[in-house]
């Protein structure tokens, strides 16, 4: 791993934030409903049969707001509803009691959010995928790379797939670009700078495969799966395309 040098790595930062600055009204303004406040709840991967804690958060234009009555809802049936504390978080317990996805909402007032649900039995291998390390034509763009959603699509026919948001980016604005490019509908985690894996593990699941940047394939290793790379990367396979990805996973 090449690590770089104090100025270097600060420069390095600053450029991508400079770049953040301003493409993050871009997408904003591709992406309108991302900029409001309201309630926001979150993906989860769970085991099947095992007790979870549905997770909604209550926010402002810019803070969260807490003291709001929160409903949640799984495949459309509500599962009762609850007060967000002081940090605007609000949690309701719910058991899984088949494999696969449930379609997940939380609503507040006249504000709601479409989430998900997904129920694994244990031992599943699954496969990551860095959305702006893999999807993306090119780092703070907004093309997504050449073959990339049919390529998702025909990995998800044969594995778990989950994807990873890793950057600047926030998840809601990750999966308004993903829906606006015809992604299937899938789960979308922070990585939180590796510890996904590490939660995902303990709980007895396994990882398939990771695709993505080097930080990501790097906080991988550990745990045994197979990653692969558009750039040549140690610990990693490296890909010149979606299609070779298909190829190698078969």
């Amino acid at each position: 791993m090449i690590l770089l040098k104090p100025e270097a790595y600060i420069k390095a930062n600053f450029k991508a934030a400079l770049a953040v600055f301003f493409i993050f009204p871009l997408f904003v303004c591709l992406f309108p409903e991302t900029a409001s406040g309201g309630v926001i709840i979150r993906d989860i991967i769970v085991l099947n049969h095992q007790k979870v804690m549905l997770r909604a958060k209550t926010t402002g234009k810019i803070f969260a707001k807490g003291g709001q009555i929160v409903e949640f809802f799984v495949d459309g049936e509500s599962v009762g509803k609850t007060l967000s504390g002081g940090d605007g978080v609000a949690f309701k317990s719910f058991t899984p009691m088949k494999i696969g996805l449930y379609q997940t909402r939380a609503a507040s007032g006249e504000d709601k959010s479409a989430g998900l649900l997904f129920s694994l039995k244990k031992d599943t291998r699954i496969v990551f995928i860095d959305v702006e390390g893999s999807l993306l034509q090119m780092r703070f763009a907004t093309v997504p790379k050449k073959g990339s959603q049919k390529a998702v699509e025909e990995i998800y026919k044969k594995f778990t797939v989950v994807f990873l948001q890793t950057g600047f980016f926030g998840i809601t604005i990750v999966k308004a670009w993903l829906k606006k490019n015809n992604f299937p509908e899938l789960p979308v985690v922070p990585w939180r700078q590796g510890a996904i894996f590490q939660e995902i593990t303990e709980n007895g699941l396994r990882i398939h495969a990771v695709i993505g940047s080097s930080n990501v394939i790097e906080s991988a290793k550990d745990y045994n799966g197979r990653s692969f790379s558009f750039n040549a990367l140690e610990n990693s396979e490296l890909v010149k395309d979606w299609m070779e990805v298909i190829e190698k996973l078969k």
